[in-house]
């Protein structure tokens, strides 16, 4: 199953006077950007002024920050340092027990800020930590002939609490009709960071998110950039936002 989700038909959300601005592929509320599996919450953030998140608590969820332009400064109460953030950056925060943190995000940046739900009630039993990875340890390797980023899963020196999750980016830098092979039992959610062309024959643009489930293959005709996250379609917990 396919499904394409066009950035006008995410959750759109305008803040801080109109400095800040992020469509959502996931999200509460929405029945076409719902949370599934372990992944909770998506947001594409766009930053046109610089603008600061003031000190915030959170628990029980893994956030995973990734920087694609510009720059974040992170603080929060596990480390009680400010933490610069590059493009090419992420950070993962495992707020487990509870942490508090801030963040000041200069002008002309944009980054994924993606919530998963490791096992909810379990993680609240652990000390929380944050760990910020540089893009310079993450670079392409050609993988099935398509030049990949592994963030997260096998093969990357990041690790997460959320089971079975895998992160990727996929560099398209010529336009090309090739087979992304999947595996039927997990879920996907690929984002089109940049770039536009065809998924199974559909037109995909700029920001539009495909959620593809019990499917063995995904068909592109692509230039640009995708970014992905695979997560099992079942799990043995019950995610918090269905308790």
């Amino acid at each position: 199953m396919m499904q394409i989700i066009k950035k006008s038909e995410q959750f759109n959300d305008v803040i801080f006077g109109g400095r800040f601005h992020a469509n959502k592929p996931v999200y509460v509320g929405n029945a076409d950007t719902k949370p599934y599996s372990s992944l909770y919450y998506w947001s594409n953030g766009y930053i046109n002024e610089a603008c600061e998140f003031g000190l915030h608590p959170h628990e029980g969820f893994e956030i995973l920050t990734f920087i694609f332009e510009g720059k974040n400064e992170h603080y929060d109460t596990a480390t009680q340092v400010w933490t610069p953030l590059h493009a090419g950056d992420f950070q993962i925060i495992q707020s487990n027990s509870g942490i508090q943190h801030q963040e000041r995000i200069e002008a002309n940046s944009r980054a994924f800020q993606i919530w998963f739900d490791p096992n909810f009630y379990e993680a609240i039993k652990l000390n929380p930590s944050y760990v910020d990875y540089s893009g310079k340890d993450f670079l392409p390797v050609e993988e099935n002939g398509i030049a990949t980023i592994t963030y997260i899963g096998n093969g990357s020196k990041a690790k997460v609490l959320t089971p079975n999750l895998t992160i990727k980016k996929l560099f398209f830098e010529n336009e090309i009709k090739t087979k992304i092979l999947l595996d039927a039992e997990m879920s996907y959610t690929f984002y089109v960071l940049n770039g536009s062309g065809y998924a199974n024959d559909t037109a995909i643009a700029q920001d539009d998110a495909i959620r593809v489930s019990n499917s063995r293959e995904l068909e592109l005709n692509f230039k640009g950039e995708l970014f992905y996250i695979e997560t099992p379609t079942t799990i043995d917990y019950k995610p918090i936002w269905t308790i």
